[in-house]
């Protein structure tokens, strides 16, 4: 096995670590956005679901105050 030669720089020696780093930031990036995404569909069909209970409740009874 032959040493390896100090004056030329190893480019490709870090290169699994620059993946692993990269790939890590797209995985988190991704799943941030599916929960950012979730939580905005959820809060739409609660914001939602109470105008319509409000609507409902008016029609029961008269206008709440």
């Amino acid at each position: 096995m032959e040493t390896p030669n100090p004056i030329i720089p190893d480019v490709f020696g870090a290169a699994p670590l620059v993946v692993l780093v990269i790939s890590l930031a797209i995985y988190l990036a991704v799943l941030a956005l599916m929960l950012w995404v979730g939580y905005l569909i959820i809060k739409a069909a609660v914001r939602n679901g109470l105008r319509e209970h409000t609507l409902w409740l008016e029609q029961r009874r008269g206008p709440l105050r």
